[in-house]
């Protein structure tokens, strides 16, 4: 059985409605999680932020929160219920998200170093480890960047000034 051509999730854009399951989900998931305040802030105020949940029949399985800022595609949050882990559920989020890049130089995020699956699914999408944030969890623990190219390195021009807003339909 594979689930994603069975059951067929949705990709929506965040909503305060959705923001009761997302904070449920993001303390279940991380030790030190988001507060509700910060995904409000990500739905109602950053003009950055492009914040997507994953519904399969009406129900959340999992969310990102993506910045757009100069060229750059930030993958701040990507989680997935635990339930649905394994599953094809995070490499199908992860794959819309990236469709939503266009124009962009490349994506970048910050995952845990013990977090083995994550970083296996960035690596499988061709993210690549190239750097680390020492101590940055608030338990301690280093966290590993990783960025995708969607353009050879040398093509990409450097962002200078002011922030430009990639728009995105969804």
């Amino acid at each position: 059985m594979n689930p994603l051509r069975d059951r067929r999730p949705k990709i929506r854009k965040m909503t305060l409605a959705h923001l009761r399951a997302v904070v449920e989900l993001e303390k279940q998931l991380f030790s030190d999680p988001w507060s509700r305040r910060s995904f409000q802030f990500e739905i109602l105020t950053n003009q950055y932020s492009l914040p997507l949940v994953l519904l399969l029949d009406k129900k959340l399985i999992g969310y990102a929160i993506v910045w757009i800022i100069f060229g750059e595609f930030h993958i701040a949050n990507f989680a997935i219920h635990p339930d649905y882990q394994q599953k094809g559920f995070g490499s199908h989020l992860l794959k819309e998200i990236l469709k939503k890049a266009v124009g962009l130089d490349y994506a970048i995020l910050e995952v845990r170093e013990s977090n083995l699956k994550a970083i296996r699914l960035y690596e499988k999408f061709g993210f690549e480890r190239i750097a680390v944030r020492l101590r940055y969890y608030s338990n301690g623990d280093d966290a590993i960047i990783m960025r995708k190219w969607f353009r050879p390195p040398e093509q990409v021009i450097p962002k200078t000034g002011s922030y430009s807003k990639q728009k995105s339909k969804i």
